[in-house]
């Protein structure tokens, strides 16, 4: 059985270098996939960054690494059948293979080549850069988490306080908006999206965005502000929270819970015309 490295290669960089001197002694040949099936399998509409896959093949070709580079199309698909498939862990391979090999021996590599969906998602120990046992920042964490308790938001019980000088300045908890029963009277849209994902969407305003609208409101209280597009749902809440109270704009749309939110805090939703 023939084995083969088939990889989606939009730009050359060192992650892909990697990759080819691993498998290439040992792979017959490599295939790029090619602009057909990048378009079929590609949520963006266009990859601003990728070189044509004829030139990404020559550029490898200089390389002077695999026997035989070939670039892959829709026509040419047949060619990767009954071979032995290696190639890099990421969300696109993942769906073109699932379609047109479902059955075949495949081989995903763990190197990193870019951000994909599965990366963007990922949850990793955090790289913190000291441990504190001090008193005043142990009770000061206690004190975020009895905050973070006060919550109406069951999804995430955080707290948080903001110190200076020794001293609290604010404290705040994940709040629904514009109003603690907001979720229940027109239920919770985190019910329908799993654990983990997607957290910029949700009826709360967090309790880090609290702290910083309520530190924001100093400043802003009674200001304007001009924006190209209309704000999304999560800044349409710092806004509304942080003392702005005039909102000029001249494109975009709104979506889930922006509009309200504004409105429920008293915020004038102007739309300039050019």
């Amino acid at each position: 059985m023939k084995k083969v490295l088939f990889l989606y290669i939009p730009v050359l960089h060192q992650g892909y270098v990697n990759i080819f001197q691993k498998y290439a002694a040992e792979v017959d040949c490599l295939w790029i996939l090619g602009e057909d099936l990048v378009h079929e399998f590609m949520f963006l509409e266009r990859e601003i960054r990728a070189i044509n896959p004829h030139v990404i093949r020559r550029m490898v070709e200089s390389l002077n690494l695999f026997k035989s580079i070939h670039v892959l199309y829709k026509h040419s698909i047949c060619q990767l059948s009954e071979s032995e498939i290696i190639t890099a862990k990421e969300c696109l391979m993942e769906r073109f293979i699932s379609k047109y090999f479902p059955g075949s021996d495949v081989v995903y590599d763990t190197v990193f080549l870019r951000w994909d969906e599965s990366h963007v998602s990922s949850k990793e120990p955090v790289n913190y850069d000291r441990i504190s046992t001090d008193d005043f920042d142990i009770e000061m964490v206690q004190k975020a988490a009895a905050e973070g308790s006060r919550t109406s938001d069951w999804w995430r019980e955080v707290g948080g306080i903001i110190i200076k000088d020794g001293a609290p300045l604010f404290t705040s908890h994940n709040k629904h908006v514009p109003s603690e029963h907001s979720c229940y009277v027109h239920g919770d849209i985190r019910d329908v999206i799993k654990p983990g994902e997607h957290s910029d969407i949700s009826s709360a305003l967090h309790a880090e965005q609290g702290l910083i609208t309520e530190a924001a409101r100093l400043v802003l209280e009674g200001t304007s502000i001009y924006l190209s597009v209309f704000p999304c749902p999560s800044c349409a809440k710092m806004i509304a929270y942080s003392g702005i109270k005039k909102v000029y704009f001249s494109g975009g749309h709104a979506s889930f819970d922006g509009v309200s939110v504004l409105k429920a805090n008293g915020v004038e939703l102007i739309f300039v015309k050019e």
